[in-house]
């Protein structure tokens, strides 16, 4: 599936946030779903972390970083406006 159609897809609701985030990891985007815990929620795909070295989970560092205007009041919001801006 192309960005452009999941994001159309994900606008129409034939697909959920869930199903969005796992389709545009499939074609190589990296999203970062964030909580403030003051229930905000950003999504962001800029920041670095160390690499894995294997295919086993393992732990990492991640650095993610979120503009103030990227924080929505829900998850949905919060995806829709990281597809859209750009």
């Amino acid at each position: 599936m192309t960005f452009k159609k999941i994001v159309s897809q994900f606008k129409s609701g034939k697909i959920n946030c869930e199903q969005a985030l796992e389709e545009l990891t499939k074609i190589g985007y990296a999203p970062n779903l964030l909580n403030d815990d003051n229930g905000h929620w950003a999504v962001s795909g800029d920041g670095f972390q160390n690499l894995p070295e294997g295919d086993e989970p393992e732990d990492i560092s991640t650095t993610i970083f979120v503009e103030a205007k990227s924080w929505k009041d829900s998850i949905k919001e919060a995806l829709l406006y990281w597809m859209e801006k750009d």
